[in-house]
């Protein structure tokens, strides 16, 4: 990668004066036109050193704040600011925002599905969920906007205890994935809202609270799921979760559906066994 954040940065640079960013005119103007490395590094204020190291991808990962300045000096766009991020250190921008807007396209997806399938933001507010989610999990159609939320479906609905075989396994692990997301978001006001909620879920702050352990969920993973209406000693029937995610951090927006083994066929809808009228659950609550 060192070769091609060199080469970027070159071009980035050539295509500014230093008027453009708020230098004073050379005495004498170079051939070439452009930034010089010298020029970048005035105006981000670091060290000639530190900008020409990370020209030549050298002396180890470039800090944050440093890709952040030299990005505002260049101007560089939101695609541009990824290709920095991944060409000099590797991995992708993290994300200070995120898209909260429902997506036609995921949308449609989601609801021509046969197996459960919701879309959500990348705080996991419900953007669209299908009919099957309606039959096995919740109907998110019935709660009100600003609780339509996977995390606070998992901690605040019964019913989750109900579906999820090992849930306990299963908060467990999704407590470590929220705290992998929260750390670079954790000045956003919607993650850090969304926090404050599930603080007040005793499940969650016993948790959150107990360890710092964190974990990204694969593209796909095995649960293992009760039938609407099913009792808790069923063990339960193998669903795949798959999930789709954004190539863009800024974007957040994911669909996950939960894919039937192959021949299987699911239970008819029924009212009495949807999880509004589920007497497992019932059983559950007192």
């Amino acid at each position: 990668m060192s070769e091609i954040v060199g080469q970027v940065l070159r071009h980035w640079r050539g295509r500014l004066t230093r008027e453009d960013i708020g230098l004073p005119p050379r005495l004498h103007r170079r051939r070439s036109g452009g930034l010089t490395q010298e020029d970048v590094a005035e105006a981000v204020g670091y060290g000639l050193r530190a900008y020409v190291d990370l020209e030549r991808g050298s002396r180890g990962r470039p800090s944050a704040d440093l890709l952040e300045r030299v990005a505002e000096v260049l101007r560089l766009d939101a695609d541009e600011r990824r290709t920095l991020w991944v060409t000099a250190t590797g991995t992708s921008r993290p994300a200070q925002s995120y898209a909260t807007d429902p997506d036609a396209g995921l949308t449609q997806m989601c609801e021509q599905m046969a197996c459960p399938a919701y879309v959500t933001d990348a705080a996991w507010q419900v953007l669209a969920a299908n009919r099957a989610v309606a039959q096995w999990f919740v109907d998110f159609g019935s709660v009100p906007t600003a609780e339509r939320n996977i995390a606070k479906w998992i901690f605040g609905n019964v019913h989750a205890q109900h579906v999820f075989v090992d849930w306990p396994r299963f908060a467990d692990e999704f407590v470590a994935r929220f705290r992998a997301l929260y750390a670079p978001m954790a000045g956003n006001p919607g993650f850090s809202a969304l926090l404050d909620d599930l603080l007040g879920y005793p499940e969650f702050a016993a948790r959150w609270a107990a360890t710092s352990m964190i974990s990204v969920d694969p593209p796909t993973a095995r649960r293992f799921f009760r039938e609407p209406g099913a009792d808790l000693d069923d063990p339960g029937v193998p669903l795949d979760m798959v999930i789709l995610a954004p190539m863009a951090p800024e974007d957040g927006r994911r669909l996950v559906v939960f894919q039937f083994p192959p021949g299987y066929t699911p239970p008819s809808p029924s009212v009495d066994s949807g999880p509004d009228n589920c007497p497992v659950c019932t059983r559950l609550r007192a």
